[in-house]
């Protein structure tokens, strides 16, 4: 691969190679295209930064202001459809899959390359091969761990920062987070997938916890082999996020936003420490998942 080259890829080729992987785990069942643009009329490229290729939907006109929405899980870049489109009237979206999650690829054989500081760095790489000005970095659940890492590495990248539903590593996340972060970042690689795919469905279905979420496509995505592991790599990384937060202490160089849903979640709590002027504007009625829940007040808020 030539890190920063972008290669032309089309949705149907990409989801034609998932699909065929997935055939054999669902016989008989008609899941959705997880490799399709996150955007209606979006543009697929497939983006080489060092170590990986990145699935990548772009949209919105090219000279607007950019920005960039980083999904957690069990999510990938179709999360995002509602909230991406919205913003696409006026904006230049850029929706990747993250390095391990749906048509992105997986870490380098022999690595546990999930950690923020490495998704941070595929995600500098990108900005770089797209020649994306300052963008608003958008980040929810672990993608806003992921946007934090980001800003702090590469703050002239990242001009606004919005975070929403996912805690700062080594700022109280692991105090205040839910028992399931200590529990995945315990379990060896490999044995959360082979415990899970039998159940799949569920084991999905116990995240997000609204009909509103799209769990189908979900499914779809982490049903190849070593996608549920790789996910499951961002708990592993988490001690490893958490010390590198607490061995740098600069605060955030630009201004950050969090979207809370129902009442001010993790991302105000635990972001204060590095921005203290940080402000939070809570959507009532949504829960975590506020992007598919609310998705127009979480797009007017981005706005």
């Amino acid at each position: 691969m030539i890190p920063g080259r972008l290669v032309a890829r089309t949705s149907a080729l990409l989801g034609a190679v998932v699909l065929a992987l997935i055939a054999g785990c669902a016989p008989g069942v008609s899941l959705p295209d997880s490799c399709a643009p996150a955007v209606p009329g979006g543009s697929v490229q497939a983006v080489d930064v060092p170590g990986v290729r990145l699935h990548v939907t772009l949209a919105g006109p090219p000279t607007a202001p950019v920005v960039v929405l980083l999904h957690g899980f069990p999510e990938t870049a179709a999360t995002w459809r509602a909230v991406a489109t919205d913003l696409a009237a006026n904006h230049r979206v850029v929706v990747p899959d993250l390095r391990g999650a749906g048509c992105s690829g997986l870490a380098p054989p022999g690595t546990d390359a999930y950690a923020t500081r490495d998704l941070a760095g595929d995600l500098a790489a990108l900005a770089v091969a797209l020649r994306l000005p300052p963008a608003t970095v958008v980040g929810h659940d672990l993608g806003a761990m992921t946007a934090v890492a980001w800003a702090r590495a590469r703050p002239g990248q990242v001009g606004r920062l919005v975070l929403s539903g996912g805690g700062v590593p080594g700022y109280g996340l692991a105090e205040r987070g839910p028992p399931h972060l200590r529990a995945f970042g315990d379990a060896p690689p490999g044995t959360v997938e082979r415990a899970e795919r039998p159940r799949l469905r569920a084991f999905l279905a116990g995240f997000t916890g609204t009909p509103a979420f799209p769990l189908d496509e979900a499914v779809a995505a982490y049903t190849p082999s070593g996608r549920l592991d790789a996910a499951m790599g961002r708990y592993r990384a988490l001690d490893r996020d958490a010390a590198a937060n607490r061995a740098d202490p600069r605060p955030l160089a630009m201004p950050v936003l969090v979207v809370a849903g129902g009442a001010p979640d993790l991302a105000a709590e635990t972001v204060t420490a590095l921005r203290p002027d940080r402000r939070v504007v809570v959507v009532p009625g949504a829960g975590h998942y506020v992007l598919v829940e609310a998705p127009g007040a979480f797009a007017d808020a981005v706005r």
